[in-house]
């Protein structure tokens, strides 16, 4: 073998070299299959208020919802409302709204009490944690009294004797940095009390655009009644705690909010995988979605034995 010859093989295998590095630096895949992309939730409403007695529908649209199930539940219970077009509750007011072909799979509750308040979420049945969309029903009193059974609402007495109404209604979860929201409700027996007061822990709330605090109020005359709205945007472990409702005549009653801060488990899970991602790299099978090798160092080497072949062939 000529000089030249051996100086063309040299140029040839320092060619093979950089071409094997440059695939696997820059991770070609040649997996020509299709992925087939995973649900995600169309924009839509997350706040939605109704009065006592109407129809309540909660939205919910999805994109590439595909074989997999729509759940809904309310809060943290554990147990559906639905899942798919079944209803799963002892409840007939509860149905799901849904086209076929379409992406709404509404939640619809005919009839709405004070006591169907709250969040509620619409979770598509995968493994993937954050395939979650919450909404939140606010239930407004109704200006026409509403028939209720002699059990259904709890009363209070004061020191005359005479007998009163006040309950608070709202989620009694909530995730760090999503919104607060508590509805107080107090009967006067022959006319609305004058005023209704927030309480955290003993201290009196008020409205304040520095911690977030938002307070409305409103008075039927026809019902009897005040109601007043406490609201707490961005919430934070700080607002857990004992919230009372206490009115003029001093009707009171009280309810535990409680923060949950999720980010934490997050945090260390994304970690606790990212460790795993970079052992597997180190070892030199790293797998793309726990489910396919890396292919990008495999062609580099099959082109390099290739090449080495050809070149002998030539030889």
């Amino acid at each position: 073998m000529s000089i030249s010859d051996m100086e063309y093989r040299v140029d040839v295998l320092l060619l093979i070299s950089f071409i094997s590095e440059t695939i696997t630096a820059i991770g070609i895949d040649y997996n020509w299959s299709t992925p087939v992309p995973l649900p995600s939730f169309f924009p839509s409403p997350t706040n939605f208020t109704y009065t006592e007695g109407d129809l309540a529908r909660l939205e919910c649209a999805i994109n590439n919802l595909s074989t997999k199930k729509v759940i809904w539940r309310k809060g943290s219970d554990p147990n559906p409302l639905t899942i798919g077009k079944r209803t799963f509750v002892d409840d007939k007011r509860v149905i799901i709204e849904h086209t076929p072909l379409h992406r709404n799979w509404n939640l619809l509750i005919k009839q709405i009490q004070l006591d169907d308040e709250g969040m509620y979420e619409c979770q598509v049945s995968s493994k993937a944690r954050h395939l979650r969309h919450h909404v939140y029903l606010t239930v407004l009193p109704s200006e026409t009294p509403i028939k209720h059974k002699p059990d259904d609402v709890p009363k209070t007495h004061n020191g005359s004797g005479l007998i009163y109404d006040i309950r608070i209604s709202g989620e009694k979860y909530v995730e760090k940095g999503q919104k607060i929201n508590l509805t107080c409700n107090a009967t006067g027996e022959e006319h609305p009390p004058d005023d209704l007061d927030w309480f955290k822990n003993g201290d009196k709330l008020s409205s304040s655009i520095t911690d977030q605090i938002a307070i409305q109020k409103r008075v039927s005359l026809t019902t009897r009644t005040i109601v007043s709205i406490l609201q707490i945007s961005n919430a934070g472990m700080n607002d857990a705690g004992v919230y009372i409702c206490r009115t003029s005549d001093l009707q009171i009653t009280s309810a535990r909010v409680n923060v949950l801060n999720a980010h934490t488990y997050n945090v260390k899970r994304h970690e606790k995988d990212k460790n795993k991602a970079t052992s597997a790299a180190s070892g030199g099978s790293q797998l793309d979605n726990g489910a396919r090798p890396n292919t990008a160092h495999s062609v580099s080497v099959v082109l390099t034995s290739a090449i080495f072949m050809f070149l002998n062939n030539v030889t």
